[in-house]
């Protein structure tokens, strides 16, 4: 086991605690210890959160180093959910965004029929971020945030039965993806293929900046053929972008877990934050803005300050709507995604994307029928937090 801390830890002076009080909602459990099952996103912004406001925090992490089972490629801060800026919020929460961020203001969409459609948005509708143990990435990032609040992290070593935090990631893959991390003379591309005979169920991308590049593939249904969706897409992108170099290549697979949670806590009284929670976006599988989201609310809850209408207009509302968008988005042929490529480049992007996953009354009717028809009804591995997640494919 490798423990580390900083000068801030626990043998220096401990931040003043602002927390405490008797007030409405107080939870005495703030001025004690809090430990944390797992080091991704949630679990380090829930312990840099607590640790700030006196709680004495250790997180437990079982990879060395931080990242994870992210291997440095580029992934998405999404940007266009909400009308609120994904960095701005990250401040509301009180995480100032001190991380290399790359703003996402044009990009390149492919259809089945071989047609290029260019869409553009005036403010960025993401953001690319790097994710793994290397500095620069979202994770070293919050690594720092926690060292530097006396966060102590105890690296290669299994959480405690009792952890009072369970942010261990997914339980089970509701979504995989298989990426291609490597360096390229690729000049800076944003790349998306929407072809259902492809990718059913799911998109390809390559993403290239400043000579780093992540190639992948992402379904949620239909993922034995994967390896040949795979292979598809990537002669597609070379045809498209012609020949460029593909150097240390890092291939790996990347999977996400979505169920919806009826609260962030457990009736055992242990909390629960990010993809181990069900937390993640089903439209996209853009799931990193949301795991920051629920730790917010969750450092929140822990500290007395539960803010259960938050949760649901922040957090469940918008997932149940990203599941009447998957309905749609899964009954989608070529000429469909033709059409919406084709309006996604008429006028700004993240306008458009902004109106299309707005929560409504419509929304909501279709989601309340598509999760009746999908219910996952034989059981799932799942949080028992899980109120209702897809049937599995069989």
């Amino acid at each position: 086991m490798r423990e580390v801390t900083s000068g801030a830890g626990r043998a220096g002076r401990r931040p003043e605690k602002t927390a405490a009080g008797g007030g409405p909602g107080y939870n005495p459990r703030v001025s004690q210890s809090i430990k944390i099952a797992g080091g991704g996103l949630s679990g380090l912004a829930t312990a840099v959160l607590l640790a700030r406001q006196g709680v004495e925090v250790e997180v437990y992490d079982r990879h060395r180093g931080g990242g994870g089972r992210f291997t440095g490629g580029w992934q998405v801060l999404e940007n266009e959910s909400r009308e609120l800026d994904a960095l701005a919020e990250l401040r509301a929460i009180g995480l100032a965004p001190d991380f290399p961020a790359i703003p996402a203001t044009r990009a390149l969409f492919l259809d089945g029929s071989e047609r290029r459609f260019e869409v553009a948005s005036a403010a960025p509708y993401a953001y690319f971020v790097r994710r793994g143990g290397a500095e620069g990435s979202l994770d070293s990032w919050l690594r720092r945030l926690a060292l530097g609040a006396g966060v102590v992290l105890r690296e290669g070593v299994a959480a405690p039965p009792d952890a009072d935090v369970i942010a261990s990631g997914p339980r089970q893959a509701d979504g995989v993806a298989r990426e291609l991390v490597f360096t390229s003379d690729l000049p800076d591309t944003v790349a998306v293929l929407f072809d259902p005979a492809i990718t059913p169920t799911g998109y390809a991308y390559l993403f290239c900046l400043g000579g780093h590049a992540t190639f992948g593939v992402a379904q949620v249904r239909r993922v034995r053929r994967l390896a040949a969706a795979r292979e598809a897409a990537w002669r597609r992108f070379r045809e498209v972008l012609g020949e460029f170099d593909v150097r240390d290549g890092n291939e790996h697979g990347q999977f996400m877990n979505f169920s919806l949670p009826r609260h962030l806590r457990g009736e055992d009284g242990r909390w629960h934050v990010g993809e181990e929670a069900g937390v993640q976006d089903f439209l996209f599988g853009l799931g990193n803005r949301l795991a920051l989201r629920s730790a917010g609310l969750a450092a929140a809850g822990i500290a007395g300050r539960w803010d259960g209408a938050a949760f649901r207009s922040t957090l469940l509302r918008p997932m149940r709507t990203t599941v009447a968008l998957r309905f749609v988005y899964e009954r989608m042929g070529r000429r469909a995604f033709a059409a919406f490529c084709s309006r996604a480049s008429r006028g700004d992007f993240r306008r458009f994307l902004i109106r299309l996953q707005r929560p409504d009354a419509a929304k909501d009717a279709i989601a309340r029928l598509v999760m009746a028809a999908w219910r996952e009804r034989h059981g799932c591995r799942h949080t028992p937090l899980c109120v209702w997640c897809r049937e599995r494919e069989s």
